[in-house]
């Protein structure tokens, strides 16, 4: 038996992990746990708090909310696929529209606007129709 390395030193990595889970899951105290294992109090606590560490990380966000997440390029037509998309996904009125463009955008709309982008994209969306779609932007 070689008097420089521990009981502690000499438990396997998968004894070190079920070690820390029995102390968190407080099914044994520390003493005793240590006793059965033939370790220190201290080396359980320690073991402990790397798997309570290991925890917090995985279950904590992956990203700051206050991160950009990604960047949009708005482009005109962007903004009438939205102005389509909140109206017939969302079921938004008009008004809805409006509000959401101005507040969430800062783009100024009109009902009169969102009412001329629906009115293109039905134009589009009918069969055999050829009319000349003005940009409401």
């Amino acid at each position: 038996m070689d008097r420089g390395v521990g009981a502690a030193a000499r438990l396997p990595g998968s004894d070190r992990k079920d070690l820390a889970i029995e102390a968190l899951a407080g099914s044994a105290t520390v003493s005793d746990l240590a006793a059965r294992h033939g370790v220190s109090r201290k080396f359980v606590y320690q073991q402990t708090h790397k798997a309570r560490a290991a925890l917090d990380d995985a279950f904590s966000p992956t990203t700051p909310d206050h991160e950009v997440l990604f960047e949009l390029a708005v482009t005109k037509a962007w903004l009438r696929q939205v102005i389509v998309a909140l109206t017939l996904i969302c079921r938004s009125s008009y008004r809805g529209v409006v509000e959401f463009v101005r507040d969430l955008l800062g783009v100024p709309v009109s009902l009169g606007c969102v009412h001329d982008v629906l009115q293109a994209a039905t134009l589009r969306t009918r069969p055999g129709t050829s009319a000349s779609i003005r940009s409401a932007f």
